[in-house]
């Protein structure tokens, strides 16, 4: 480029850097904004800290007007159950259908849950908000000890954590699948309640994000709070509250795992015993 034409480029580019400055200030101002009138929504909203109870605001406005998300079932003691750590530990557990569904659940409670969620899915472009949240992860070998090490920990101190006993999404959808009973043994030894919920009304099979963007009509009730069974009913227990959740949701009762536990399932029962 010559003098010349340096000369005459310098006015557009010094234009071009205003333009991205004032820009970027607009942005600045529009989120600045949006947290001093979302961060006071949100604290009453989610005991957490301020980004996390920033975004459980900004999700409820959203899953409000994309998802129509109702919750029905909660009574004022109920309510305080759940909202309320001084209440004790709780176990919230309910039906997985798509990668929104404990967005939705943690917006029906002021109190903060920990969920499980298997190790290899905690990466790529969300990994950041599964470490925001807190979330236990499981890696299905013998690092898994220390997961419910932090799991019990977090009950003993009055925590809340969220499970699917299904162990992921349902597919095929249509059927409830057999629960794994970890939810009812963390009960017993952590002598947590459990919070049972059913969530209708999501598209089937849906990742995080597009689950996230399909317009629908979620519904989430609570079923019942129910006190941690004796060690010899974990099983019977286990399944109690599965039949609750199908009953509610009008589904049957599959009568398997879903496919990648049952492959687990066999892996474990194939290994030789030591």
């Amino acid at each position: 480029m010559t003098a010349t034409e340096a000369a005459a480029a310098e006015p557009w580019m010094t234009a071009s850097s205003v333009a991205a400055g004032l820009a970027l200030a607009g942005w600045i101002v529009v989120w600045c904004a949006l947290w001093g009138w979302f961060l006071p929504a949100g604290r009453r909203r989610l005991a957490a800290d301020d980004t996390s109870a920033f975004f459980a605001q900004l999700g409820w406005l959203w899953t409000r007007r994309v998802h129509g998300f109702r919750i029905e079932g909660f009574t004022p003691e109920a309510r305080a159950l759940v909202d309320d750590p001084s209440s004790g530990p709780v176990i919230v557990v309910c039906n997985h259908a798509a990668g929104v569904d404990p967005i939705l659940v943690q917006l029906s409670m002021r109190r903060r849950l920990r969920w499980f969620m298997a190790a290899e899915q905690m990466i790529g472009p969300l990994g950041w908000f599964w470490r925001l949240q807190e979330v236990i992860p499981v890696h299905y070998d013998r690092r898994d000890t220390q997961s419910l090490l932090a799991a019990m920990t977090h009950l003993r101190a009055g925590g809340a954590l969220g499970v699917f006993p299904e162990g992921g999404i349902a597919r095929p959808h249509g059927q409830v699948y057999r629960f794994m009973p970890g939810f009812a043994s963390l009960a017993i030894k952590g002598k947590a309640r459990v919070v049972v919920l059913s969530l209708r009304g999501i598209p089937a099979n849906a990742g995080v994000l597009r689950s996230l963007l399909v317009p629908c009509s979620a519904t989430l009730r609570l079923l019942a709070i129910v006190d941690p069974p004796p060690a010899k009913e974990l099983d019977a227990f286990t399944e109690r509250v599965r039949a609750m959740i199908a009953a509610d949701l009008g589904l049957p009762l599959a009568d398997r795992h879903l496919d990648h536990i049952e492959a687990r399932l066999a892996q474990h029962a194939a290994a030789p015993s030591r």
